[in-house]
C-alpha cells in the first residue's frame, strides 16, 4: 500500500522533534547507561516524545560517532539476551548542559513572545 505523503505541519513536527530528541536523550542517558528500547520507552513516557522505533537507532549511531555517547554490550545475569547499553560521555556532558541551557533561554523567550 502506498504511503500517504506528509503534511506541511507533520513534517514540520517531525523536524522539531528530532532537535528535542537528541536533549532528551542525552538527559536521560546522564543518570545511567540504558539499552536502545528501554531508551524509546522513557523517551515516549518520561518525556513525552511520540518516537518512533526507527528514528532511535541512527540518532543513537551518530552521537556515539560523535563522541558524545559510548555504547557496550551487556548480558543479562538472569540469562536474557545480550543487549547494548548506550552511556552519556564527559563530552555528552557538556553538551548537555550546554544544550539545556540554550533549550531555557530559547524556549522562555518563545513562550513570552507567543503570549504576546
Amino acid at each position: 500500500m502506498p504511503r500517504e505523503a506528509e503534511s506541511p505541519i507533520e513534517a514540520r513536527k517531525a523536524q522539531l522533534l528530532r532537535g528535542l530528541m537528541e536533549i532528551a536523550l542525552l538527559r536521560l542517558l546522564r543518570d545511567e547507561p540504558e539499552y536502545g528500547l528501554e531508551i524509546l520507552e522513557r523517551l515516549r513516557r518520561d518525556a513525552g516524545l511520540n518516537v518512533a522505533e526507527g528514528t532511535i537507532y541512527p540518532l543513537l549511531h551518530r552521537l556515539e560517532k560523535g563522541g558524545s555517547i559510548k555504547s557496550e554490550w551487556r548480558i543479562d545475569p538472569s540469562g536474557g539476551r545480550p543487549r547494548r547499553y548506550y552511556a552519556l560521555t564527559p563530552l555528552g556532558a557538556e553538551e548537555l548542559e550546554a544544550l539545556s541551557g540554550e533549550w531555557r533561554r530559547i524556549s522562555a523567550a518563545l513562550n513570552t513572545f507567543l503570549e504576546a
